[in-house]
């Protein structure tokens, strides 16, 4: 007895992507891979299975990470550990393959992030000049470390719904800093300031009015007459 089934949960090719980037389609029919549908003159069976038969043998569509770095913006070098408060340079370069060819991957939502159990910094990075054009774009951002020491990790994670997953990670360390590094004047102290410096400076009045300071007349001649 013919079944007919309907709905937008019906797929009559389904394909998914694991975790790892490994790739699966399900069709319902064998007959949409046959050679009499695929030399139909007119149909769009031909190219609807090239599609998924690229897709799914990773050559469209796939995404990798060439090169990624991070550095003091100051200096240009990296250390074996950071700072809190330090402004760094993160950098990582992407490609896409289609075509029998890797390619610049464009986008406007590759973010960085810097995480300790949870993410204390979350930025998008902004496409700048790249080394190789041809076939990779490099994407930049500017980032100042949170004031919070730690084991850090530097992580990039970009999933996009058709592309294969790009998940890049630095563990790094974030020092606090030496007791020679710390501002010597805070302009949020200054109160602080201005009322230690009056309370030495009526110490020091009150030391001087007392020891400098005449007795009283009445005393003196008291003082005499007793003698």
């Amino acid at each position: 007895r013919a079944i007919s089934l309907s709905g937008n949960a019906l797929g009559l090719v389904s394909v998914f992507q694991t975790r790892n980037n490994a790739r699966v389609a399900f069709s319902g029919s064998a007959a949409l891979f046959s050679d009499a549908l695929l030399s139909q003159e007119g149909g769009a069976n031909k190219q609807f299975t090239t599609d998924i038969s690229q897709w799914v043998l990773q050559e469209r569509a796939v995404l990798r990470e060439t090169a990624h770095r991070h550095y003091l913006a100051s200096t240009g070098e990296r250390p074996e550990h950071y700072r809190i408060g330090n402004e760094i340079v993160y950098e990582i370069d992407l490609s896409v393959y289609h075509d029998d060819a890797w390619h610049p991957y464009n986008a406007n939502d590759v973010q960085f992030e810097a995480i300790m159990l949870d993410p204390y910094i979350r930025a998008t990075l902004n496409s700048t000049e790249s080394t190789d054009p041809q076939t990779t774009a490099t994407y930049h951002g500017d980032i100042k470390l949170p004031d919070r020491y730690g084991t850090f990790t530097f992580r990039v994670n970009y999933k996009r719904t058709g592309y294969s997953n790009v998940d890049v990670k630095d563990t790094v360390g974030i020092w606090p800093l030496r007791h020679d590094e710390y501002p010597r004047f805070l302009s949020a102290a200054y109160p602080y300031y201005i009322g230690s410096l009056v309370m030495a400076v009526g110490f020091l009045a009150l030391c001087a009015a007392w020891m400098w300071s005449a007795e009283p007349k009445t005393k003196r001649i008291a003082k005499q007459k007793s003698n």
